[in-house]
């Protein structure tokens, strides 16, 4: 059974911020209410392990493992598991398979629980944002990335507005308008909240009537 990363980093998010936890951009981001709210009836679904509600609980389909507070994390900030666990719900159309409780499944859960979710991917992530004459680093163009894997491949990638990483020239391109500045992952992580949630709420305004 494997357990769902978290992604929450200690740390301040920039110059003359409090010390907190954020979590980490590598996290991904959904501001389609749609979406969230499928996401959410998934991470509700599944087997729950433990009484009633609240962040004791514990839910598994059989195979992956999550907290109970992943629910409120998707409806109320867009915050989305892994990718793997996405793709896992996209395989179940949304619907978490709901294994037979029994002591054998609580006891492989909380042992799992217990061990934690696998290691990080072993890759060194530099996050960048463009800027010109009229933005800054906290309102910027665009939110880029720098992914460098283990056997050296490079990948370079800029996050569009469905709040995916996708391949940009954006690092070649001339340079006479715009600049690129590296920045922190916990500002990075900023930068990701607040369009989250710009987008979001523009979503639910074309969704009144």
């Amino acid at each position: 059974m494997r357990v769902a990363r978290d992604f929450a980093v200690s740390g301040a998010r920039g110059p003359g911020a409090h010390q907190g936890t954020y979590h980490a951009p590598e996290r991904p981001r959904v501001a389609d209410p749609g979406r969230r709210r499928r996401i959410a009836d998934y991470l509700s679904g599944g087997t729950a392990i433990g009484r009633g509600h609240g962040p004791g609980v514990l839910h598994t389909d059989g195979l992956w493992l999550w907290p109970e507070r992943f629910v409120a994390e998707i409806l109320d900030d867009g915050l989305a598991p892994e990718q793997d666990l996405l793709r896992q719900m996209r395989r179940h159309d949304f619907r978490a398979p709901a294994p037979e409780p029994d002591g054998r499944l609580t006891e492989d859960a909380l042992t799992a629980w217990r061990t934690g979710p696998p290691p990080a991917p072993r890759t060194l992530i530099t996050y960048f944002v463009r800027v010109d004459g009229e933005t800054d680093v906290d309102t910027p163009l665009s939110l880029l990335r720098r992914v460098v894997e283990p056997a050296g491949r490079v990948t370079e990638e800029a996050l569009w507005r469905d709040l995916d990483w996708h391949p940009t020239q954006a690092f070649g391109a001339h340079k006479i308008d715009h600049d690129i500045r590296a920045v922190t992952p916990a500002h990075a992580a900023g930068v990701l909240d607040r369009w989250c949630d710009r987008w979001h709420r523009e979503a639910l305004g074309r969704g009144s009537p």
